[in-house]
């Protein structure tokens, strides 16, 4: 968890499993944590982790045996749980003991309080006489045996030098720990750098954490990444002032509270204020709270309760906290029976003495369910210290690796078993062999998914004007549905949306869109981030797909790149008057996983579960596949009798068009002149496809037919369109002088300007916007009072 200074970073920040606490102050130093958005962004690089959801879903039941065991006086008597620690101080070259390069003495303090806080140990700030506070029963020790069972001089530390002054959380990520991290079956990865992270109106981050991950759902893993797994101190709040002499610790935070929040977190535990107003942290006894706590203001109320400022996982002072509960003990030791990668510490031995066995076999896969030609990473968990691995693989490739976590590619399908042999200089182990461990589907490379499963229903907005999954009173701009692609699908070709409710002004004959959009899954708590793509599809669509009872689909201008990772699927609302659209959900209940979304007035994403107390699915369906579709887009959707439009197919090497008034049937680019509406056909042949053909609707007005394209249409040509953003302007005109060249978004943003002189009748000119984001953007000439505009979609 990082602590900040301004606790607002918690709602913009959109990034990895991991949380951080900030806290604003009038004096040096805010806290806040950022463990939430670090764990979208982790999920968002990693999909094959799931949702936090599907952790949650098998954590909440484990939790709820334990408690049931608690209330029958049923539950075993749990002995203390000890967690090896090892402590990576990383310094810039100074001398043990100097400024990052930390004494022996603070590490040593920062885990004595670690044990204090934790055990609710007598005489200790640790304490406490609260009826829920709980004695957690879990201690830590530091690790006196290194990564080759050797004892250490310095028993749960390693000396770093990184060769730089400070570091940023990207840094962190993408290079300390991976260089530097010790196997996390084995040790409980903390390190110790100085945090360059900073925040608007001053402060700066002092720490976070990565959550444990756990399901067993087919195609998800049993743990994250190795290589991130631990937690992240900033050297000034590590250690405790008041067990030594250590002036490198701010005030406020020196009585090392932020280790003892952090390993909160990695042990399981959300923000007490569950991050959200009034949310919920997942635990019965800690009253709800509107936000994080600042300062130590002990009787604060919000939300109707008493706010619990002491417990650890506020944003309160060091000095002011002293407690965990009742129920997020049994959520942390839920953790530690359900996590593998937790409670395989348990069992590491390396706060022991035992330095050379014989050793034990064991390992586990990231996942154990694959698309064909998909790959599995193994993870060695072997114990006794081996220096030697013999693996097989039962059709995989390589059928045989002698590496310690190999990765191997399955290219048949079939269930297929897994084979290790670990041994050092005490000997060879046993073999660990599991059969049927790993199936891989020969079914499924081109899919339609969907988290829709229950009662057709229309909510109507707590508002009392319109709809939840529409237009309402509050003015919600967009709504989407989550999709975790599990099994890591790359493409998107389209989608199936079904509507209970459109409503149109103008009846049939509106020209009214809605806009159906993708984005990546990479926003806060694996909320919408980054537009992929985006369709207008007519509301008089619509309108006739509702009368008939039919879902709208959707088929996008290109294969929409989802590259494996979570993903959703919604609708853009537009607020003209008469016009209503609404998606059909499930009834409240029927969905356990938080997928639905809404995106508020003020443009913040929220899930409905968190700001309507919902728990909804969408009725919306995704066509997706690891193979591209034949796609169809059209340069207008609603035209003049007679008027010219241009159709473009992509995702295939031969195109065949069917359809009324074409300039050519063969092709990826046609020109069509229809007097009517019309729908145009394209078929794709030439490589492998999840889909061969596409299907696109020119809708043609009433009244006479027009020879020409409207002159604005005909001067101004971009191509190609759509383009990866390298494209061509060309601008026909007789006339002469000054001429604007510019680029706005859907918005009306300008992001490019550019001044020429046009001495010719043709003008034309370069254009790059191949680092703009994907989506629709307006190419627009002016040359005094003329303007000229053509809409454009960047892939």
């Amino acid at each position: 968890m990082f602590r900040l200074l301004l606790s607002l970073l918690l709602l913009t920040l959109l990034n990895p499993l991991v949380q951080a606490q900030v806290k604003t102050q009038t004096l040096p130093v805010t806290q806040q944590c950022v463990t939430m958005e670090m764990d979208s962004l982790l999920r968002a690089r990693h999909p094959e982790l799931g949702a936090l959801n599907d952790f949650e879903r098998e954590l909440q039941q484990r939790i709820t045996i334990i408690n049931q065991q608690m209330k029958s006086g049923r539950l075993p008597a749990a002995p203390v749980i000890t967690i090896p620690i090892i402590v990576h101080v990383v310094h810039n070259g100074e001398a043990v003991g100097a400024g990052r390069n930390l004494s022996q003495a603070q590490v040593q303090s920062q885990i004595a309080t670690l044990n204090e806080d934790f055990r609710r140990r007598p005489n200790t700030r640790g304490f406490n006489t609260n009826a829920i506070g709980a004695d957690i029963e879990i201690e830590f020790c530091a690790a006196v045996l290194d990564r080759q069972g050797r004892p250490m001089a310095e028993p749960g530390i390693d000396r770093y030098n990184g060769a730089r002054a400070n570091w940023n959380r990207n840094d962190i990520e993408g290079v300390l720990k991976p260089s530097t991290y010790w196997d996390p079956d084995k040790y409980y990865n903390v390190w110790v750098v100085d945090l360059n992270e900073p925040v608007a109106g001053g402060g700066s981050v002092l720490g976070y954490a990565q959550f444990p991950s756990k399901s067993n759902l087919p195609g998800i893993p049993t743990d994250s990444p190795a290589s991130t797994d631990g937690v992240v101190i900033d050297y000034r709040s590590f250690g405790n002032s008041e067990k030594g002499n250590f002036p490198t610790m701010r005030s406020t935070y020196n009585l090392g509270r932020t280790m003892t929040h952090e390993t909160g977190h990695w042990l399981g535990l959300r923000h007490i204020w569950g991050d959200a107003n009034c949310g919920d942290d997942f635990c019965d006894d800690t009253p709800p709270q509107a936000a994080a706590s600042q300062g130590c203001p002990i009787g604060q109320v919000s939300c109707g309760a008493t706010n619990l400022v002491q417990d650890y996982m506020d944003y309160s002072n060091d000095a002011c906290m002293n407690i965990f509960t009742l129920s997020q003990k049994a959520r942390m030791r839920a953790v530690m029976d359900i996590s593998p990668r937790r409670s395989s510490l348990l069992t590491s031995g390396v706060c022991g003495s035992v330095v050379a066995t014989i050793p034990v076999a064991n390992f586990r896969a990231e996942a154990q369910q694959v698309l064909l030609g998909g790959s599995v990473r193994y993870n060695d968990l072997s114990s006794g210290f081996p220096t030697a691995w013999s693996w097989t693989f039962e059709g995989g490739t390589p059928a045989t690796s002698n590496e310690q976590n190999p990765v191997v590619t399955y290219s048949q399908p079939g269930v297929f078993g897994v084979r290790l042999v670990v041994s050092n200089a005490a000997g060879q182990s046993e073999p660990l062999v599991r059969s049927q461990y790993i199936e891989v589907l020969n079914q499924g490379l081109c899919t339609d998914i969907t988290n829709f499963n229950g009662t057709p229903t229309i909510l109507r907005d707590t508002s009392r004007i319109g709809y939840v999954a529409g237009q309402n009173g509050r003015r919600v701009q967009a709504v989407s549905e989550f999709f975790a692609n599990k099994l890591g699908y790359l493409n998107l070709a389209g989608a199936a949306l079904k509507f209970g409710v459109a409503k149109a002004a103008k009846g049939a004959t509106s020209e009214s869109v809605v806009t159906v959009t993708v984005w990546n899954g990479r926003g806060f708590q694996n909320g919408p981030g980054a537009i992929l793509g985006q369709k207008d599809v007519p509301l008089r669509d619509i309108l006739a797909d509702v009368a008939a009872n039919r879902a709208t689909t959707v088929t996008f201008d290109r294969n929409v790149p989802v590259s494996g990772l979570p993903f959703h699927v919604g609708v853009s609302f537009p607020y003209a008057s008469g016009d209503t659209v609404a998606v059909i959900t499930t009834k409240n209940g029927q969905s356990l996983f938080a997928t639905s979304w809404q995106q508020n007035r003020q443009g913040n994403w929220l899930r409905y579960a968190d700001s309507l107390g919902l728990n909804v699915a969408h009725d919306i369906t995704a066509r997706v596949g690891q193979k591209s579709s034949v796609q169809v887009a059209a340069s207008s959707i609603f035209i003049n009798p007679g008027e010219t439009v241009t159709l473009n197919a992509r995702g295939a090497g031969l195109y065949t068009w069917t359809g009324p008034a074409l300039n050519a049937t063969l092709g990826p680019q046609v020109v069509a002149q229809p007097t009517q509406t019309a729908s145009y056909t394209v078929s794709g042949t030439g490589t492998d496809l999840c889909s061969t053909s596409a299907v696109v609707t020119v809708n043609v007005r009433v009244g006479a037919v027009t020879a020409t394209t409207p002159l604005a249409e005909q001067a101004l040509q971009v191509t190609p369109n759509p383009s990866d953003g390298q494209m061509m302007v060309s601008f026909s005109s007789p006339l002469r002088g000054v001429l604007t060249l510019g680029v706005r978004t859907v918005a009306g943003t300008e992001i490019v300007q550019q001044a020429h002189q046009k001495t010719t009748d043709t003008f034309q000119q370069p254009l790059d916007l191949k680092y703009a984001p994907s989506g629709v953007y307006f190419v627009e000439i002016r040359m005094g009072e003329a303007v000229f505009r053509r809409r454009i979609v960047k892939q």
